[in-house]
């Protein structure tokens, strides 16, 4: 959530320069609304459904059987909250993404 909140800091900086801010994440869309409504975003959160643009940019990873379990003791169940048995997970990654699609910059 800490980097949602940077996010929110600096968004009327980027519209400021014609840009947008969309955060992308695994979690449906039932267990965003919440954070977006708790922080008053003023940008989009959208469900990668499936992981179908981490695993398009190579950012997708499958947890090791020993982070599952730990998971799955925390009450994390990705399952239920990603719609993904298979435990995976994209990497944090910001992109600078023009209106053809060309990706700018990355961090």
């Amino acid at each position: 959530m800490l980097e949602l909140e940077a996010l929110q800091e600096i968004h009327s900086e980027v519209s400021a320069l014609g840009a947008r801010i969309v955060a992308l994440t695994p979690e449906l869309e039932r267990y965003t609304r919440n954070v977006h409504k708790k922080l008053n975003l003023s940008f989009d959160i959208l469900t990668d459904l499936h992981l179908k643009t981490a695993v398009r940019y190579r950012l997708a990873f499958v947890l090791p059987d020993y982070l599952r379990d730990l998971y799955k003791s925390f009450g994390n169940s990705l399952d239920r909250f990603n719609d993904e048995s298979e435990y995976r997970l994209p990497l944090p990654a910001r992109y600078v993404i023009d209106k053809e699609g060309i990706i700018r910059a990355a961090d």
